[in-house]
């Protein structure tokens, strides 16, 4: 994917930052932090599903769904965090529990 411009970064920041609702299907989010709207985003040296602001700190989970390929973005509502496992549920229903049918998807933070 080609670098963002700084308008059509801003734009999408504006956007996602009022409704964060979809923010998955977005390829273009996984470069764009929705705390300080920076572009610096690069992945994880402690985690392989996390994605660091460069600028604020700010890391939010983005990776693909194993059972069906789909983005999960934790910065989405529809991906819910797992309190068993500590992963995102995808909108599938899978998340990273060996036994997916006791996932417990209360709020967790991004």
């Amino acid at each position: 994917m080609e670098p963002l411009d700084k308008d059509m970064a801003k734009k999408l920041f504006e956007q996602y930052r009022r409704n964060r609702d979809n923010i998955r299907n977005s390829p273009e989010m996984a470069s764009i932090c929705l705390i300080c709207g920076s572009v610096h985003i690069v992945p994880s040296s402690e985690d392989n599903h996390q994605l660091v602001c460069r600028n604020c700190g700010f890391a939010f989970f983005r990776y693909e769904c194993t059972a069906c390929g789909n983005t999960i973005d934790g910065r989405d509502p529809l991906n819910p965090g797992c309190r068993s496992c500590g992963l995102r549920v995808c909108t599938c229903g899978v998340c990273g529990c060996p036994d997916a049918e006791n996932h417990d998807t209360k709020e967790m933070s991004a």
